[in-house]
């Protein structure tokens, strides 16, 4: 009865249209008020969700996108690959996934790699005669590997939130993320050759490859520092944010592309976005908190047991679920939801934990682009010009062999766990 109160005062208060971090705050105050419990609980719980070391990569990693943003850095890195890559039928649309792939691992965020490579590169795949529609789905896609290639916030919110080493999980995000971007070049090779796109008729001679190769190692070396930084154990996930903010910083203020009215512009922008971020996970912790009181998620875990034999079917039941809530839902409020009531079920079938953690970020994440929700799709009508029913026309190649990848990490686990085991030695 409790659960039912619980969770039926949660969806009414999301179908009335309520900020999901507020539906869950009046769901925990619809279950405390009655029980006598007294209130200072709430603003107790929501001050020690925040009070966490780890959660600060997350502003600070926001800030990096948006100082790379307002700076030549992404220009510089779409000129470096464009060079590399645009030689074929099809090559622009390489070039735009390969330079969301490398931003991605800049920064870690969805929205700010469509926001920053998407102004870049629509007028060049328009150019290259994409489909708007096309094109506009291909970057918005492109985006989606934000949150998967690390760094990425949702894998900083799930090891906080779940006691699991953030170190472990970027690394075992790399290998899906790579794979993810092969495959949405393939589509895009695939689109090319069957609705015959132009070839690039642009060959770069030597001399103009090194000359873009030397401007692009300012944004190069970033990642060597996030990522090799944390790989190599020589800063924390929380270290190499700060370290990426400094770099960014430092490199603008060099350059003199920062300047007052543009580092405000980053500030807000940055406090707005990690502001939204924050007050979810507090207010998460307080229902996190009456959900261990209640022991809710041992009695749905238990019931799930009674019904699923093994750990195959688990997955497959757990794919379908978080397919469903990526479409409806945005992907932080899911992981502090779902993820305590339904990770300990499938730990119990014999699941690898770190798999199933890594495996809950990367399937959200299709709710990137996902309709009738996916914040990708909305940024990518924003920053392309194109409209809803446009971006959402384009990406549907995309996000199906997305959807097909994530399944294929869902029941391969080495794909995820071989890259940590063998770099951490577990």
């Amino acid at each position: 009865m409790t659960g039912l109160i619980i969770f039926g005062s949660l969806l009414i208060g999301m179908f009335m249209g309520l900020p999901v971090c507020f539906a869950l705050l009046a769901a925990c105050l619809i279950y405390l008020i009655p029980s006598g419990i007294p209130l200072t609980i709430v603003p107790q719980t929501m001050i020690a969700g925040m009070n966490s070391f780890v959660l600060l990569a997350i502003p600070l990693f926001t800030m990096t996108g948006y100082l790379m943003e307002q700076t030549s850095l992404s220009r510089r890195l779409v000129d470096f690959v464009e060079a590399l890559f645009c030689r074929s039928r099809g090559s622009m649309g390489v070039v735009t996934i390969v330079t969301c792939a490398i931003f991605a691992a800049l920064t870690g965020s969805g929205p700010a790699t469509v926001a920053a490579i998407g102004a870049i590169m629509m007028p060049a795949l328009t150019r290259a005669n994409y489909p708007k529609s096309t094109s506009a789905g291909m970057i918005a896609a492109g985006g989606a590997l934000g949150p998967i290639i690390p760094p990425s916030a949702n894998m900083v919110v799930y090891g906080a939130s779940m006691g699991l080493s953030v170190s472990k999980m970027f690394i075992g995000g790399v290998l899906p993320g790579i794979m993810m971007a092969v495959a949405l070049c393939l589509v895009n090779v695939y689109l090319a050759a069957k609705y015959k796109f132009a070839k690039s008729d642009v060959r770069y001679p030597k001399k103009e490859v090194l000359r873009r190769t030397a401007r692009a190692i300012p944004t190069l070396v970033l990642p060597v520092i996030i990522l090799g930084g944390i790989y190599g154990g020589y800063v924390t996930p929380t270290e190499a944010a700060v370290l990426s903010v400094l770099y960014a910083l430092i490199y603008g203020l060099v350059t003199k592309e920062i300047k007052i009215n543009v580092l405000w512009t980053v500030l807000s922008k940055t406090v707005l976005t990690s502001a939204v971020v924050t007050f979810i996970i507090s207010v998460a912790k307080t229902f996190g908190w009456i959900l261990s009181k209640t022991r809710l998620p041992a009695i749905i875990g238990a019931a799930i047991m009674e019904v699923i034999p093994n750990k195959w079917v688990y997955l497959a039941v757990l794919m379908v679920l978080l397919f469903v809530v990526g479409c409806l839902m945005d992907t932080i409020p899911s992981i502090l939801i779902l993820a305590p009531i339904l990770v300990p079920v499938g730990v119990q079938l014999g699941c690898n934990e770190l798999h199933l953690g890594v495996l809950f970020c990367i399937t959200l994440t299709v709710g990137f682009i996902t309709p009738p929700f996916g914040i990708n799709l909305f940024t990518a009508v924003s920053t392309t010009g194109e409209s809803y029913t446009s971006v959402v026309k384009g990406v549907i190649p995309f996000m199906i062999v997305m959807i097909i990848c994530v399944l294929i990490c869902a029941f391969v686990a080495p794909i995820i766990t071989f890259l940590p085991g063998f770099m951490m030695g577990t």
